[in-house]
């Protein structure tokens, strides 16, 4: 049974356009992860630019991080509270920026670090985010917690 050689030549070609097919559906998911990896991103910089809104010309907050927390006033400790928030807020975006596949592997191995450090500060639970996605209240969860016999 002979085939013709133009048979061959359609053949080849319904194989080119289903490859190209193949390749835009990947190119439009890439895109979408992109997307809404940048929509994650601008919605934590509105929420960390509205916790950081009052510290503005405030140069004495930044103080607030090296003071022990029993000698603090109530101001530096809401000060000291609000800080600990906006990290969390950064924080959570990581963490969804991971998921995506969007955040570099050593950025969030630190980011680990950094949560469990953030966790392991019994005085500032209170601040800890309380009404969280989900799967990020999961992952909190899953962190070790040092502050369960205090």
């Amino acid at each position: 049974m002979k085939v013709r050689i133009e048979v061959w030549i359609q053949l080849l070609g319904m194989l080119g356009v289903l490859g190209g097919l193949v390749f835009v559906g990947l190119e439009m998911k890439q895109s979408q992860l992109i997307a809404i990896g940048a929509q994650l991103q601008a919605r934590t910089e509105l929420r960390a630019q509205a916790q950081l809104a009052p510290f503005e010309g405030n140069i004495d907050v930044a103080r607030v991080s090296f003071l022990d927390w029993e000698e603090m006033t109530d101001d530096q400790k809401l000060a000291r509270g609000m800080q600990q928030r906006y990290r969390w807020i950064l924080l959570e975006n990581n963490f969804h920026q991971n998921n995506l596949g969007l955040l570099p592997t050593e950025t969030w191995e630190q980011s680990l670090i950094f949560a469990q450090t953030r966790k392991s500060e019994c005085h500032l639970r209170d601040w800890m985010p309380i009404n969280a996605d989900p799967a990020f209240a999961e992952f909190l969860d899953s962190l070790p917690d040092e502050c369960a016999d205090q």
